[in-house]
């Protein structure tokens, strides 16, 4: 079987390449820049962009599956719904021309309140363009919630507030939310491609919903910190987050911090709902924050803290 994989370079993507050399499975991987990819013995680099019908076709002319994990996660609303929309519905389109049977997409738990964001808005078009192929394609879309591991630097400054002394966080003590380590949804993505689930399935790990405190008990077991949780009243974030997007479009270089995504952070429920995807390996929050930790401070990301051993807690 061949895999034609979008993505590949970016932080789940990078993951779900390990999980298909481990697997051994034939990969045909597109790379804006294919010196960024590791190829392996069985792996073929496709260079283009997600918006490139040419080197869309390449990918998947021979391939029996697809797994579309590309797109973007900042930048104008108009940018975010030409990578999560209509680039996902020119893909689906070149995957059934080329005679490929499954397609597997990776969207987000933002698609389910599109109101909310320009990103989510963005990753609901993208879902309506799969429901929607006028193909014989067996599809899959997964929605994860928040994605959290080695090699994450859009969570970073969520990082750094929960190890402060005192964490200023955006959002209400009553929200509720799933967690997911990369790693773990790259095994889903993986397991999806051989399985007969079609339509949609919210994944987590397994756990349910986390609220704020747990996830301050859970650092504060690995590192001591944070030793209180502050929140930030939603006007003061929302105009942050204003503030911020008048920025971005004065510089052109938009960031994480944005309106739509402070409305996310305030919204209070993003947990995910069955049936999910069961499986006996996830890695729980306390295991997965560790490594997560671990890789951060090696890399002079986050303070110096020390960090206890929970190795025996997955």
């Amino acid at each position: 079987m061949v895999v034609a994989v979008t993505g590949g370079t970016g932080f789940v993507g990078r993951h779900v390449l390990a999980q298909l050399a481990e697997a051994g499975l034939a990969v045909r991987v597109l790379a804006r820049n294919p010196a960024r990819i590791a190829a392996t013995a069985n792996m073929t680099v496709v260079a283009g962009d997600i918006t490139d019908r040419h080197a869309l076709e390449q990918m998947c002319n021979g391939a029996q599956t697809v797994l579309h994990i590309a797109g973007s996660i900042s930048g104008t609303s108009a940018h975010m719904t030409r990578i999560n929309g209509e680039a996902t519905a020119t893909l689906v389109g070149v995957a059934g021309r080329a005679g490929v049977s499954r397609f597997v997409h990776l969207s987000s738990l933002a698609a389910r309140e599109p109101h909310l964001s320009p990103y989510g808005r963005s990753k609901a078009a993208g879902e309506a363009a799969i429901r929607s192929a006028n193909t014989a394609l067996s599809t899959l879309i997964i929605r994860p919630p928040a994605v959290y591991g080695e090699g994450d630097k859009a969570t970073l400054p969520l990082l750094k507030a929960l190890t402060a002394k005192t964490a200023m966080l955006p959002g209400t003590p009553e929200a509720r939310f799933s967690l997911i380590h990369a790693a773990d949804l790259a095994r889903i993505c993986v397991s999806a491609l051989s399985s007969p689930e079609q339509g949609l399935r919210e994944v987590d790990d397994g756990h349910g919903a986390y609220g704020w405190n747990d996830m301050a008990d859970t650092l504060r077991g690995l590192c001591g910190r944070p030793l209180s949780l502050k929140f930030l009243p939603r006007p003061l974030a929302l105009a942050v987050g204003h503030a911020a997007d008048g920025l971005a479009a004065l510089t052109g270089k938009p960031g994480m911090v944005s309106a739509g995504k402070m409305r996310e952070l305030f919204h209070p429920d993003w947990v995910s709902r069955p049936p999910g995807w069961p499986r006996d390996d996830a890695i729980a929050l306390p295991e997965g924050m560790r490594r997560t930790l671990a890789w951060a401070m090696a890399e002079g990301l986050l303070p110096q803290l020390p960090l206890a051993d929970r190795s025996a807690a997955s």
